[in-house]
């Protein structure tokens, strides 16, 4: 099974677009002095602009692609693309799964938080699912801890257009616990 994760929208706003620019312009200026040998050349800065632009499109594109992508395998969890950029947990290292329903994202005050077992009507509902990995996986050798660590899904969420008792029962027939989270306070 595998399905989408919900973006997070409002990462993307007029300031941060300005900010981008004037850092590009600021960032190519010494390009200009540096490329002419102690002279200002206008075509190295254009060039040090166009070069540094594709990042600031790269950022900016980002939230108008689909989300993470999430997949239930055979043998383990993956969260990411395919190759070096996904992260794993093998189902035989899984404690526990935690999950929190009727979850959404929301700003206040300039930070980004979750709102678990709120309803939204504005911003889209999902499942937020956090993983517990067994304290033996955790306390391994060292290069089995940074990749246990590191590598390992920490947690991933579900939309409400994918069935989440599917996910529940694929989930337990795995031999994965999966515990209702505590209500926040």
């Amino acid at each position: 099974m595998k399905w989408r994760e919900p973006k997070i929208k409002g990462m993307v706003t007029l300031k941060n677009i300005l900010a981008a620019l004037g850092l590009i312009l600021i960032v190519s200026i010494p390009f200009g002095f540096l490329g002419g040998n102690g002279k200002f050349n206008l075509w190295i800065c254009f060039l040090a602009a166009g070069f540094m632009s594709f990042a600031a499109i790269g950022f900016f594109i980002e939230p108008l692609l689909p989300g993470t992508l999430v997949q239930l395998r055979d043998d383990m969890i993956v969260r990411g693309a395919r190759g070096t950029n996904s992260h794993r947990s093998p189902y035989k290292d899984i404690d526990c799964i935690y999950f929190y329903r009727d979850s959404h994202y929301s700003w206040k005050d300039k930070m980004l938080t979750i709102n678990v077992h709120q309803r939204s009507v504005e911003e889209q509902n999902f499942t937020s699912f956090n993983v517990v990995m067994k304290k033996d996986v955790l306390e391994g050798e060292a290069s089995q801890f940074s990749y246990a660590t590191l590598r390992s899904v920490q947690n991933f969420a579900v939309p409400e257009n994918v069935n989440v008792e599917q996910v529940f029962q694929i989930l337990r027939d795995k031999g994965v616990k999966v515990v209702e989270g505590p209500l926040p306070s």
